[in-house]
């Protein structure tokens, strides 16, 4: 049975310096829950503090009920899985994988079973007599990860475990990872910096900065509905842009976003009511919600250069105010525009997301930050 992780208001600590102060989420029975954010936001500090690698100074976590604090981390039934693996290199691949379960005293025949069993679950059970240094990159995760789910454990945590493998394993793994917590329903908890490999992989998302979660929630809502413009520019490309919101004149619960740029706008009916007429805001528009127009109202740009990537072409474009800006057009039957090329770029209302501009806070209506 799947368990659930109670985080409630837990302080890290190291000397003098406060890493974590006062973090708190809950993590769903049987969910794959990411812990996202760039290097040093304190994302495998957390992790660790969950296995008992690491100390906590204040607060508690919570296996379903069950106060873990001062459970040490062999005693937390937990599986981990490690940026490097941390293969034994003279043990075969079947003893590596019983490695957990010998130190458990479980019987020799019940150890050949779960292991046979486990090893076809990640698909490697024909390798089970090979040594490791005759594995790939790949294969050798997968060890691992049989490893730390051969013992039953109710959370199973895993730290960066791709980051050592080239970009087509990559996507190969995180596939068969995700497939292999659908089949086995264990509570997971996980960590990477990639934010396409935490949108691809989790159930939802913390995203993490400064020690602190920005926001929690499933990815397309992350990704479409960003809390703050860190989040809106660490998931993904954005462009961030002036503009100043006007309300007279408008439609009853309609405001206009006016662009800095030669007075371009568009009408928003998911602006909080908050917002003042002629107050300063930030827009992010991600490069797909730009409409590129030849002879019509938008913009001012200008191409400087463009990528064709098949399916799509990236316009990276100069706009009226001196600002850079990078635009998606998905290719069809279009002409890749030369360099030079003036043209308007329109937004599509219903997907920009708009901020405070000094608080860099959500302005739309409806969206939470955890």
């Amino acid at each position: 049975m799947s368990v659930s992780i109670n985080i409630d208001n837990v302080v890290k600590k190291y000397g003098n310096d406060t890493i974590i102060n006062g973090l708190s989420l809950k993590i769903q029975p049987g969910e794959f829950f990411t812990l996202l954010g760039p290097s040093g936001c304190g994302k495998t500090t957390l992790l660790r503090m969950i296995i008992g690698f690491n100390s906590i100074e204040g607060g508690e976590i919570k296996i379903d009920d069950k106060v873990v604090n001062n459970i040490p981390a062999n005693k937390r039934n937990m599986g981990m899985v490690f940026q490097n693996y941390a293969i034994f290199p003279h043990m075969s691949v079947a003893d590596n994988v019983a490695f957990g379960l010998r130190n458990r005293k479980v019987a020799g025949e019940a150890i050949k079973k779960e292991v046979d069993e486990i090893l076809k679950t990640v698909k490697i059970d024909h390798l089970k007599d090979r040594m490791p240094a005759r594995l790939s990159g790949g294969q050798q995760q997968r060890v691992a990860l049989a490893r730390a789910i051969v013992i039953h454990p109710e959370v199973l945590l895993m730290d960066e475990p791709l980051s050592n493998l080239d970009a087509k394993l990559r996507v190969e793994m995180r596939n068969a990872i995700k497939s292999i917590q659908n089949k086995i329903g264990i509570t997971t908890v996980y960590v990477t910096h990639d934010q396409e490999e935490a949108l691809a992989i989790s159930d939802r998302i913390a995203v993490m900065n400064g020690g602190v979660i920005q926001q929690i929630g499933k990815p397309k809502e992350i990704y479409q509905r960003p809390a703050n413009i860190f989040v809106s520019t660490f998931i993904g490309l954005s462009n961030i842009l002036d503009a100043s919101v006007k309300t007279k004149d408008c439609a009853v619960g309609s405001k206009k976003v006016v662009f800095q740029n030669e007075g371009y706008g568009v009408r928003m009916d998911n602006l909080s009511d908050s917002v003042q007429d002629g107050q300063k805001v930030k827009v992010s528009v991600r490069p797909e919600e730009f409409e590129i127009n030849t002879n019509g109202e938008g913009i001012a740009a200008t191409v400087e250069s463009s990528v064709f990537l098949g399916l799509s072409t990236h316009y990276f474009m100069e706009l009226s105010d001196g600002k850079k800006a990078e635009v998606i057009q998905y290719s069809g039957d279009a002409e890749i525009l030369p360099n030079g090329t003036k043209v308007s770029l329109a937004v599509k209302p219903s997907r920009i997301n708009v901020f405070e501009y000094e608080g860099e806070r959500t302005l739309i209506e409806g969206v939470k930050r955890s």
